[in-house]
């Protein structure tokens, strides 16, 4: 697994919305009372079974840092249907403000993700892919992200691919009667087609990927203008590998000055390679 996912996973965790307005479930649709003032109100309907009221008191309960009601609250509303709920909970055991000796987390992170909420499948593809389990598994988490993708999350796309070009669970071996396996097996022009959608779309580790492809020719021609120009763009958009290659303080300045000089002859944008946009066109 490429470190800058690992190191990319944190960031990703604070761009989850922990303060979302709405809470979409399979079950129930809420909306998070954040209002501390209203705590106590909140806390009656919680009581009397209110689905909504739970996963807001569990909420305002984790902003004070008392992690074990929070527990109880949001545990109360997922089993009644909140989605979120559920995935909040699972936080608070991957996030070690709570013991888990009995692998809590991947329970409420595996009821959330069933339930269709992208954060949690997104939490267990990365699960996934530092971990590599069984060739169903790689199925399972394979079907959930193309299901994000096509819905348009950028983050979906990028693991996505990375799942199509990398295989440590051997689906590649699976029988060809066994059609989802099949669809779901290493494919370098379907690696390229979603890695492409999340780096037009600014996401800095597919931008390195492609600009990885660009440069040892996989599943594409070797094109080193390419690959400078994907780096380029990786790190406009903060990706610190990439301004590490870029970067040449370690050369001489007159080769420096060579290299500045072409490159302002260079007469071309980043670009998909067009193997990727043939990957889906028939």
């Amino acid at each position: 697994m490429p470190a800058r996912l690992i190191a990319r996973r944190s960031l990703f965790a604070c761009l989850l919305a922990l303060f979302a307005s709405t809470c979409q479930a399979a079950m129930v649709e809420c909306s998070l009372n954040t209002d501390r003032s209203q705590f106590g109100s909140q806390l009656e309907l919680a009581i009397d079974g209110d689905a909504c009221a739970q996963f807001s008191v569990g909420f305002l309960f984790y902003t004070q840092q008392e992690y074990e009601q929070s527990r109880l609250w949001y545990a109360s509303a997922a089993e009644q249907g909140v989605t979120r709920a559920a995935f909040e909970l699972a936080l608070l055991y991957r996030d070690h403000l709570l013991d888990d000796p009995g692998a809590e987390r991947v329970r409420w992170m595996n009821m959330a993700a069933e339930q269709g909420l992208v954060h949690a499948q997104i939490e267990l593809a990365i699960d996934y892919i530092e971990n590599p389990g069984d060739s169903a598994e790689r199925v399972r988490v394979m079907s959930w992200l193309e299901q994000a993708a096509q819905q348009g999350d950028v983050k979906a796309m990028y693991l996505l691919g990375w799942l199509y070009g990398n295989d440590a669970s051997g689906v590649q071996d699976m029988a060809s009667d066994d059609e989802l396996g099949m669809h779901f097996s290493l494919a370098d022009d379907k690696a390229l087609y979603w890695t492409c959608q999340a780096a037009e779309r600014d996401d800095a580790d597919a931008q390195m990927s492609l600009s990885d492809a660009y440069s040892y020719g996989r599943g594409t021609r070797v094109n080193q203008v390419q690959r400078r120009l994907w780096l380029e763009r990786a790190a406009s958009n903060g990706s610190e590998e990439a301004r590490q290659w870029l970067d040449t303080s370690d050369m001489a300045w007159y080769s420096r000055l060579e290299r500045w000089v072409k490159w302002q002859l260079v007469d071309e944008t980043a670009r998909c390679p067009d193997e990727a946009m043939a990957a889906f066109s028939e």
